[in-house]
């Protein structure tokens, strides 16, 4: 478990499920992330290749988001920062997960490299990325079918080198 003084992320239970279900189906979450059935969230809790985390925040002890880091037992030590869901936006949760995360994957998980997809529409993550030390490596043009659209993915990372200078 990590801490810092807002919030804590410690691994995902079962018994979490339903709260993470309901932040990463919530209007304000859905058409960013991609939607897991309950089944596939529980199957992950115990995938040796995955690691859900849920964000909880320390004074009232609420989940207040989950995050998802995928191929962490990848040969080329590249991790893929999944998913993150923040169901309180604007209070800077995301920012602190973020750097907590990267604590985890370059310190824990010894990655080499942290990436993920943000779609080119979600101004606000994609600049939050940028700040926290992420570069955009390409772009997956109309890569996703989204609400009967497709919608296109920057893929952003950060290099341990880069995070030991941060």
């Amino acid at each position: 478990m990590l801490n810092h003084f807002q919030i804590e992320i410690r691994k995902t239970e079962p018994k979490d499920l339903s709260l993470v279900l309901e932040a990463e189906q919530h209007p304000e979450n859905a058409m960013y992330v991609y939607q897991w059935s309950k089944e596939e969230h529980l199957s992950s809790l115990t995938n040796p290749n995955i690691r859900h985390y849920v964000i909880i925040n320390k004074e009232t002890q609420s989940l207040v988001g989950y995050v998802i880091l995928d191929d962490v037992l990848n040969s080329s030590s590249s991790i893929n920062l999944r998913r993150i869901v923040i169901t309180k936006k604007g209070a800077g949760i995301g920012k602190v997960t973020l750097e907590l995360i990267k604590e985890i994957a370059f310190k824990e998980l010894n990655a080499h490299r942290l990436w993920l997809d943000v779609f080119t529409d979600n101004e606000k993550a994609y600049q939050l990325y940028l700040k926290l030390g992420f570069k955009q490596e390409g772009l997956l043009r109309e890569s996703y079918l989204r609400n009967g659209r497709y919608a296109s993915q920057y893929i952003m990372a950060i290099l341990a080198s880069e995070y030991l200078i941060l």
